[in-house]
């Protein structure tokens, strides 16, 4: 494999309007003689001049797909009605949108049409028949969605043709047609790759299922959000609107190899695509870029012994492809090379990059957030409870004791193990719990406005850290003990 760059010295595509900058990061570069592991932050960045002055914007394609069914009354489905007009008072007749509602049925209320003042008054008027009922074909609501603003091509030529989103909200669990999440997110990334067509989903309430929202969001290139109250689905569904009008680079792929015998693990919540069996291939979706991103992608590599007579170097590259105005879109390899150490006391006596370990431990914390949540609900307390004593042993392994990073991560992971213990699931504070974990580890901002509620600051002094990327403790009550169990009186 060879080296085209090294990882300190990251190029851009310079036949791209927008400037799109790979810099792979690795936190040591030596190598155990009997093998080892190594984090590597592969680090996006955007430009913030990434979006030109242009005489006119690209277009935007909008899908708005909304659950009536039952559980969406008591205001919800009127709400939610209400940013829907929101969204539509805030496109032009350059922009086209769709609008469905579904429960056990599904209805498409306006077919893809350039926003006009006529098609905004129908849309209106359909809307304001709908009312709750049924039960909750998620699945292919959202599909006829996505179908109604699909590209009838992916061509380079159809590049600058506008951004397509299609934004689906629910407060429930699918339970008519295909239900299985992996599934859909598989569908998802087909989507968004042969249609064009990336997915955001908004989840309210306590009934909804993130397990399949939150992959479905990553796998489409979009975004998840939990929305704790019908108020924020305006907030939220405005947000992303003008989140599109910020794209600078489309359809964002990460691309990595290595080579044969060198393992990777994606730590960062990215939907990730290996290549065939015995290829050392990685595919990652990123979704669509804005003007001003820094995105850190981590994973960890584990490198085998060092065969008698081999070569001393192992080499990892990898490059990003994206899409925008001015086409499609293929960076240059950044490669990140590793040499095996001489002696144990070479190895040991290696500095680590720092930085890269606190992206690593805040990825590794919020991914064993996620999974600590999907085996409590599957009654699997002894498999949560190990699973955040291993990343705490990690951390402790990784950071010295005084790190503040490693003190904020121990800090969730020791709330996860105290709530485990008590055998009480808070399904709120779950839910806030794991979109604060995938919303951080991907780079994406809360559009929900305000902090985020008591118990979950923005976090200073981290690295990357945004005022709108969530981060601090996981108690919502700023306490270091988990909550009560209700008084079963």
């Amino acid at each position: 494999m060879s080296d085209s760059h090294d990882s300190e010295n990251p190029q851009q595509n310079p036949a791209s309007g927008v400037s799109v900058v790979l810099e792979p990061r690795p936190e040591r570069r030596l190598i155990r003689a009997g093998g080892s592991s190594a984090y590597l932050d592969f680090v996006v960045r955007v430009a913030e001049s990434a979006v030109r002055e242009q005489p006119q914007r690209p277009p935007l394609h909008v899908a708005l797909v909304i659950d009536r069914s039952g559980s969406m009354g008591g205001g919800k489905v009127e709400t939610a009605k209400t940013a829907a007009l929101s969204v539509l008072s805030r496109l032009t007749e350059r922009d086209t949108a769709a609008v469905v509602v579904f429960d056990d049925h599904i209805d498409t209320v306006q077919a893809e049409a350039p926003v006009t003042q006529l098609m905004r008054a129908h849309v209106t008027a359909e809307l304001a028949r709908i009312e709750a009922r049924g039960s909750t074909a998620l699945h292919e609501g959202w599909l006829v969605g996505c179908r109604a603003i699909a590209a009838e091509t992916r061509a380079p030529a159809e590049a600058a043709d506008g951004v397509r989103r299609c934004f689906l909200l629910t407060d429930g669990q699918a339970n008519v047609g295909v239900t299985d999440p992996r599934q859909i997110a598989e569908e998802a990334v087909g989507v968004r790759q042969h249609a064009g067509v990336g997915t955001s989903t908004f989840g309210i309430g306590d009934d909804y299922d993130e397990e399949l929202l939150g992959p479905l969001a990553e796998a489409g290139g979009g975004q998840f959000h939990h929305l704790r109250t019908p108020a924020e689905i305006a907030t939220t569904f405005i947000g992303e609107l003008e989140q599109m009008l910020g794209v600078a680079a489309q359809g964002a792929q990460l691309e990595i190899q290595a080579e044969p015998g060198v393992e990777l693990e994606v730590v960062s919540a990215y939907a990730v695509r290996a290549g065939a069996a015995g290829l050392a291939r990685w595919s990652l979706s990123l979704g669509d870029l804005l003007a001003g991103d820094e995105r850190h992608v981590v994973a960890q590599l584990k490198f085998p012994a060092r065969a008698e007579g081999g070569d001393d170097v192992r080499t990892v590259r990898a490059r990003l492809t994206w899409h925008d105005e001015a086409g499609d879109h293929e960076g240059e390899w950044q490669s990140a090379s590793f040499r095996y150490a001489a002696s144990e006391a070479e190895w040991e006596a290696e500095p680590r990059d720092e930085t890269v370990l606190h992206f690593a431990a805040q990825h590794l914390s919020d991914r064993t957030q996620r999974e600590s949540i999907r085996l409590r609900k599957g009654g699997d307390r002894a498999g949560a409870m190990r699973a955040a004593r291993t990343s705490l042993g990690t951390l402790a392994a990784m950071l010295p004791p005084a790190d503040a990073v490693r003190l904020q991560e121990e800090q969730a992971l020791n709330y996860t193990v105290a709530e485990v213990s008590e055998d009480f699931l808070d399904a709120a504070l779950a839910k806030e719990r794991y979109f604060r974990s995938q919303t951080r580890s991907s780079g994406k901002r809360d559009l929900r406005g305000g902090s985020g509620g008591p118990g979950f600051p923005p976090t200073p002094g981290t690295p990357g850290a945004n005022p709108n990327t969530p981060g601090g403790p996981v108690d919502p009550n700023g306490a270091q003990q988990p909550p009560k169990p209700p008084d079963s009186k």
